[in-house]
């Protein structure tokens, strides 16, 4: 009960706490034209870059979710081979086994994928 005592009365704390700006309003007056300019400049390739990231997102869903036929293919193996579903249960193996090393590889590919601006397909 102490503990959770604690937690609720720090959660409060930090969301009564209003952050402190350290940025005085004249610098912030002088840097907004400047940041107006980057911001018109890079708006394609943000445009761009979450175009290619969202793309390497569904990849990786696609490959987290064809890790479930793994279970499926044996089960297609074992109990549906008497029905003729043998050979497409060695092929769900096939790729239920693989999809683990291409999660990964997606997932090492996102970043990539993000910052070379919609190169990477």
């Amino acid at each position: 009960m102490r503990k959770l005592m604690v937690i609720l009365i720090s959660g409060a704390l930090f969301a009564v706490i209003e952050p402190v700006s350290a940025i005085d309003p004249a610098t912030m007056t002088a840097a907004a034209p400047k940041a107006l300019e980057l911001a018109s400049i890079w708006s394609p390739h943000t445009i761009s870059a979450m175009q290619s990231g969202g793309i390497g997102l569904m990849k990786i869903g696609e490959s987290a979710l064809s890790i479930l036929l793994l279970p499926a293919g044996v089960l297609q193996c074992t109990v549906g081979a008497p029905f003729g579903m043998f050979d497409s249960g060695v092929q769900n193996c096939i790729k239920g086994g693989c999809a683990p090393f291409e999660l990964v590889y997606q997932v090492i590919l996102l970043p990539i994928r993000i910052v070379s601006l919609g190169t990477v397909r």
